[in-house]
């Protein structure tokens, strides 16, 4: 069930409580803050950094059949909802500057030598009601389809091996993709809070595209540098990676009301990890200053990350803007499982609006080999 309105008057200014919207992140990366640019070691590396390939272990990795999802973790505020109110009025009062999430997401993809592909399949609803004078309604609603595509190109002489303990390398990386984007981001003026009530999800398609749903087309481009390396158990790797060039920029169908989707802001991310790999233990720690590009408070730049692993089993946990995020993997041939906890800033400014959320994910079927 998703709490959204019966009726609404018209549309208004621009949404204010939410921020950019990423095309699609990394589980592993969300519990672990989000800290990922140089970490990068899983089937999402071409949504951080596209330089990330040229360190690819294997001839040619698969993950056909993965699919995540996330939504509002409720669990952390069971007292707010006790007693739900079934009366307009009441829900409109508990849900009043309470961010609402739900997502679903798959992205297969392979990986051969230096070069990577992800199909996309994206859905995301954001929708969040604040002001008690003036009731306002901050939407943002995604349905995305599309691929990305990208490869990475070691500069100068030093390699380092699939299968090296010790050297460095220096890797440049590129990726374009193409997405397909239907939604809608504004924020709408209510009538009053009698307005609001409970629809389930078919109802709500039909609001929306009663609203003047809209959809719209971008091509994007991202490139990326990063260096790594190895002595011994122990590795170090610095990236720098420039997302969506330029921005990526939907060119939106003609429709009724004239609304829009949500657009991709560029953003330029600095990222550091550190780890050691023993037989049965293993650990990473890292760190990201996100949008080096854009004005804003240094604590809403900063992620922080950390992993602690033995054979089948990841502990994650992160910081990401001053929020915490904690969770585990389990990682076996043809399967993997992660699941946690983690907390999202949805606006401009640090600590300004808290998102508590979960993520579940399953991939089955994902193998490398080797020729």
């Amino acid at each position: 069930m998703i709490l959204f309105l019966l009726s609404l008057i018209q549309l208004s200014i621009s949404v204010q409580a939410f921020d950019n919207s990423y095309l699609m992140r990394s589980p592993k990366a969300l519990l672990m803050g989000d800290a990922f640019t140089a970490v990068n070691d899983d089937e999402f590396t071409l949504f951080y950094n596209p330089a990330a390939l040229g360190r690819h272990k294997y001839d040619l990795t698969l993950t056909p059949l993965n699919a995540q999802v996330t939504g509002t973790n409720i669990l952390s505020d069971m007292d707010k909802f006790k007693n739900f109110p079934s009366d307009p009025v009441g829900v409109s009062n508990v849900i009043m500057d309470y961010p609402v999430h739900a997502g679903a997401s798959f992205a297969p993809g392979l990986k051969l030598f230096n070069f990577g592909v992800n199909f996309i399949g994206n859905q995301n609803y954001d929708l969040l009601l604040r002001n008690r004078a003036h009731p306002m309604l901050d939407v943002d609603l995604r349905d995305d389809k599309g691929f990305i595509a990208g490869f990475a190109i070691p500069l100068g002489g030093q390699r380092i091996g699939k299968k090296s303990s010790r050297g460095s390398q220096t890797s440049l990386g590129f990726s374009g993709k193409f997405i397909q984007r239907t939604g809608l981001r504004d924020t709408l003026a209510l009538a009053g809070p009698t307005v609001l009530k409970t629809l389930d999800e078919n109802e709500l398609n039909k609001i929306v595209n009663s609203l003047g749903k809209a959809t719209g087309k971008a091509y994007g481009f991202d490139m990326g540098l990063e260096h790594i390396y190895r002595e011994g158990n122990s590795q170090y790797v610095f990236a720098l990676s420039a997302l969506d060039i330029t921005g990526t920029d939907f060119k939106v169908e003609k429709n009724i009301n004239n609304t829009k989707v949500s657009n991709i802001n560029d953003q330029v991310n600095l990222g550091f990890a550190f780890g050691q790999n023993y037989n049965y233990f293993n650990y990473i720690l890292s760190a990201d200053v996100r949008s080096l590009n854009e004005q804003m408070d240094f604590g809403k730049r900063l992620r922080l990350g950390g992993q602690l692993g033995v054979p089948g089993l990841k502990i994650l946990a992160g910081m990401n803007s001053g929020y915490y995020s904690y969770g585990a993997m389990l990682d076996f041939p043809l399967f993997k499982v992660t699941a946690g906890f983690y907390d999202q800033e949805l606006g401009t400014s640090y600590k300004q609006v808290k998102s508590k959320r979960f993520v579940i994910y399953l991939s089955l079927f994902d193998f490398s080999f080797d020729a």
